[in-house]
C-alpha cells in the first residue's frame, strides 16, 4: 500500500489530502529525515506554495508530524490566524462554561444551606426576614 502511494507523486493540482497521504507513506517507508527531504524537494518542484493544496490542514500536519514549515499564501496565513483566534475563544468559552457551572453549584449550595438552617431554626427566619424587610435597620437597633 505504501509503495503505491509513494509512486503516485502529487502534482500542483493534487489536493491537500493527497499530499498528506503521500508524506505519511514516505515517513512510514523512509523515516522522518528522508521523508522531509523528498517532500520538500517535490513541493518546491511542483511550486506547491501556489497550489490549492497549501491549506492550514496540510501546514499543521507537516509541522506536527515532521517539523516541516511551509509558507502559505497571504490569504492562507490570515485564515490560519483566524482559526487560531477561534480556537482561543472556543477554549475561553469552555472555561467560562465550567466557571459558570461551578458558580451555579456554589450559589445553589449556599441557598440550600440557608433554607436548611431556616427550617431547622424557624425563629431565626423571623429575624432574617425582618432584617431584609427593614434593610438591616432592625439589626442595628439594640435589643432591650
Amino acid at each position: 500500500m505504501s509503495k503505491e502511494l509513494i509512486r503516485n507523486i502529487p502534482t500542483n493540482s493534487s489536493s491537500d489530502v493527497v499530499w498528506i497521504s503521500w508524506y505519511d507513506a514516505l515517513r512510514k517507508t523512509f523515516g522522518r529525515k528522508k521523508a522531509n527531504a523528498l517532500f520538500t524537494a517535490n513541493w518546491d518542484a511542483q511550486n506547491g506554495f501556489t497550489s490549492d493544496a497549501n491549506t492550514s490542514d496540510l501546514r499543521s500536519h507537516l509541522k506536527d508530524k515532521g517539523g516541516i514549515e511551509i509558507a502559505g499564501s497571504t490569504l492562507g496565513e490570515v485564515k490560519d490566524k483566524l482559526i487560531g483566534v477561534g480556537d482561543f475563544f472556543g477554549d475561553a468559552f469552555s472555561i467560562g462554561r465550567y466557571f459558570g457551572i461551578a458558580l451555579g453549584v456554589i450559589v445553589v449550595g449556599g441557598l440550600g444551606l440557608f433554607v436548611y438552617n431556616v427550617a431547622r431554626k424557624p425563629e431565626s427566619a423571623v429575624r432574617i426576614g425582618t432584617a431584609i424587610a427593614t434593610r438591616g435597620v432592625s439589626e442595628a437597633v439594640p435589643k432591650k
